[in-house]
């Protein structure tokens, strides 16, 4: 590639010394300006070509799906009279879909945020980034006695209550009310709710990675033997068996996580660090792994509503049409939280005011409301937790990422949002 560049340098070098520009000097200024402009285009266009995977580049993604013959379609219903369901799933029939999609608002909107201090079972960090379970090391240098990890769970499990001095954040529980319990996770009544060898694929953006390894926290018996998990790839995810002391060696299923900022069917990686998207391929390991349970999200990197929509039900019209019997949930996006540093409890309603600008998350309440009826349209399942972590600015990452939490953390509550969903399927 540097060779590559250093003969467009030479080429644009001689293109200006020769160039005779009629007019004044503002003029020629412009023009190289211009000159300049394309250079950098060029510049960028080779660094594109040189970090495409070639293994990517030579796989027959025609033969995976048609991805440039999908038609953009407003929902997935044939015509008016077609009976509701949720897709891949036994619910059938206007009253049963009601029914399902009432019970899963029932979650969202009829909790609270309650403290509970009983000593329980965390999902402590086993294969995520150190990144997002730095939490815990920083808070045990904040004052004696504080415990995490394996010191943590001997304590909940057999120990004294008054020494289970974990984080603050982790002892808040989303309590609903009694018509729609919200049950707490059972690890192994999780792995039978997936079931043997229904593989699970998440795609999106980063916090839909801290999710993927917030399963796979939940599933682990005991965290040894995983080595923690960074790449935003779609090759380092999934390499590691889920349950399969329940179902035997060999048939357990596998968790996967694609980074893919917008959903995009891309055939080759397409990186724009200038606006921070990050887009692997995807569509084509759909099939490769098997997957029967797929976990989608996009919109904590904006775009406007109308791209927004559009990539929405482009690539829910792609599922549709080539991936009727595939379980597809999207969850919404939660928002950041402004000066969470300073926050040490849950919120008692979502911020409006002082929060910051460029990330647009005043935006992401209003997306939301429009993703809902676009997954509803085309009977898929929507997992609302924005209205549960929209109200808790603590235990983000650090004072200068208020979006990401810490693992274990709140963000746990979209993992058992998943289980609970799986039980009412």
């Amino acid at each position: 590639m540097e060779l590559e560049v250093k003969k467009l340098c030479w080429s644009l070098g001689r293109c200006i010394k020769n160039l005779k520009v009629d007019g004044d000097q503002a003029n020629r200024r412009y023009f190289l300006v211009g000159m300049f402009a394309v250079f950098l285009v060029g510049s960028l266009w080779l660094v594109t070509l040189e970090s495409r995977d070639p293994y990517l580049m030579s796989l027959p993604w025609s033969g995976f799906f048609p991805y440039g013959t999908a038609t953009v379609a407003e929902n997935s219903m044939t015509n008016s009279t077609e009976e509701p369901v949720i897709k891949a799933t036994y619910i059938k029939g206007k009253k049963a879909v009601k029914q399902f999609r009432n019970h899963l608002a029932c979650f969202s909107e009829s909790g609270k945020w309650v403290y509970d201090s009983t000593p329980r079972h965390m999902p402590w960090n086993s294969i995520g980034d150190t990144y997002a379970s730095g939490c815990d090391s920083r808070h045990h240098w904040t004052g004696p006695g504080h415990v995490f990890g394996d010191q943590a769970e001997a304590i909940a499990m057999e120990g004294d209550p008054k020494d289970w001095l974990i984080r603050e954040e982790l002892k808040w529980v989303w309590r609903t009310n009694s018509s729609c319990p919200f049950w707490p996770v059972d690890r192994d009544e999780f792995c039978k709710r997936i079931g043997p060898k229904r593989n699970v694929m998440v795609v999106g953006d980063s916090i839909n990675h801290e999710i993927a390894w917030s399963f796979m926290n939940h599933l682990v018996l005991n965290g040894k033997g995983y080595g923690h998990m960074r790449s935003g790839d779609r090759s380092n995810d999934g390499v590691y068996e889920m349950c399969g002391d329940i179902f035997g060696a060999g048939n357990g299923f596998k968790v996967a996580f694609v980074r893919n900022d917008r959903l995009s069917p891309v055939a080759n990686i397409s990186v724009d660090t200038w606006r921070n998207f990050y887009e692997w391929p995807w569509l084509d390991l759909l099939k490769e792994y098997d997957v029967k349970l797929l976990l989608l999200n996009r919109g904590a990197h904006y775009e406007d509503d109308k791209t927004y929509v559009r990539a929405l039900r482009f690539i829910f019209t792609i599922l549709s049409q080539h991936f009727p019997h595939m379980q597809v949930i999207y969850r919404n996006t939660p928002p950041g939280h402004a000066n969470c540093s300073l926050h040490h409890e849950p919120l008692s309603e979502r911020q409006h005011s002082d929060l910051p600008d460029g990330y647009h998350w005043e935006d992401f309440y209003r997306q939301n409301k429009i993703a809902a009826k676009i997954v509803k349209k085309f009977q898929y399942i929507y997992m609302d937790v924005d209205t549960m972590l929209s109200l808790r600015p603590e235990g983000h990452i650090t004072d200068t990422d208020c979006l990401h939490y810490c693992l274990p953390g709140p963000l746990d509550l979209a993992v058992q949002y998943l289980y609970n969903i799986l039980l009412l399927l």
